[in-house]
């Protein structure tokens, strides 16, 4: 059975045939009637679009590459929807780079994109190393765009929010509740910025009240509920334990949790436990978490709505973001009395 050609459809349609190309290369474009009458005739004819034909006839790819840390974790699923949600809206299609927090592997990825003609590129952070391969794919005429972090440059463009600032409000408030011994497991800060800027903020907050810092209270880990079990069993297993534990992860916290309960004691009685994110099961917790809510589906919408204008005017012009974050106030945080059952 042959193919149905573009022509064909823009026959039946009574439309050009550049009309059927915007109903599916740009469809916002496109009046919602010819549009919906064009996508009728094209599923009645079985009309498969050859992307790599138009691609190839353009010198354009209509692939953007998304990279991400882990593709494990639901935060990240919900910035990489929100690329996703924007870019099928506008005929582009996603793949995904999952590079497990390592930096090798993110340059990896970076040059087969590179190599792959990708039309853009979304980036989860960006390191000391990954910056000279970024600037030339930019110079070379892909736009990049850095999420989930802000930088202190003025050469690339990101969606991004203050982690330093969102993780100094969330140690503030718990110090607001008279905590001055707060545990905190965060992720690999020594490998990644924006979570060695979670930290800092941590540190500046404890600073601003007087509070030491000490390092015994401080759990570098990867992301996963058991690294936030094993991270509360350090910390509850020290001398002098922490009255609160600030997880860098929502998920960090909720394995903490599941360790509190197992060792007999209740949040937030005994201990209070906040996090870092806000994804869906944070207000499902027993008892609901204190978290701070980062605008991950945001974020990416954004992110890519930056990227498709830089593509459109093809230029190297910088565009900057930071959005905002918000304390959520749930019930597993409450004011230490200094009476404990440990």
């Amino acid at each position: 059975m042959s193919r149905t050609s573009m022509s064909k459809i823009a026959k039946l349609a009574g439309v050009s045939k550049a009309t059927v190309s915007r109903a599916i290369n740009t469809p916002d474009l496109v009046k919602d009637s010819t549009l919906e009458m064009i996508r009728q005739i094209m599923e009645k004819q079985n009309y498969v679009y050859d992307a790599v034909a138009s691609d190839l006839s353009r010198q354009k790819t209509s692939v953007i590459g998304v990279i991400i840390p882990t593709i494990r974790s639901s935060i990240f699923a919900d910035s990489t929807y929100g690329v996703e949600e924007a870019a099928s809206q506008n005929g582009y299609t996603i793949i995904i780079g999952n590079t497990n927090y390592d930096i090798q592997s993110s340059i990896n990825i970076l040059r087969l994109m590179e190599m792959r003609r990708v039309a853009g590129i979304v980036l989860t952070g960006l390191s000391d190393e990954e910056r000279p391969i970024v600037t030339k794919i930019c110079e070379m005429g892909t736009p990049c765009v850095v999420t989930w972090e802000t930088l202190n440059s003025t050469s690339f463009s990101y969606v991004g929010f203050d982690n330093f600032k969102a993780a100094r409000a969330m140690t503030n408030y718990l110090i607001s509740l008279q905590h001055t011994k707060i545990g905190l497991i965060v992720g690999p800060f020594s490998k990644v910025k924006r979570v060695a800027q979670r930290l800092a903020g941590y540190k500046a907050a404890l600073e601003e009240h007087g509070l030491s810092y000490d390092p015994n209270l401080v759990i570098e880990t990867e992301y996963s509920l058991m690294e936030g079990k094993e991270g509360a069993r350090a910390l509850l297993s020290l001398p002098d334990p922490p009255t609160a534990i600030f997880a860098a992860s929502d998920v960090l916290a909720m394995g903490a949790m599941a360790t509190i309960r197992e060792i007999g004691m209740s949040v937030p009685e005994d201990i209070s436990v906040a996090g870092f994110d806000d994804i869906d099961f944070a207000s499902c917790c027993a008892p609901p978490l204190t978290t701070a809510r980062i605008p991950a589906y945001e974020m990416g919408k954004m992110a890519m709505k930056v990227l498709l204008e830089l593509m459109k005017k093809d230029s190297h012009q910088v565009n900057q973001y930071c959005l905002d974050t918000n304390l959520i106030i749930r019930e597993s945080c409450q004011v230490y009395s200094g009476n404990t059952t440990r």
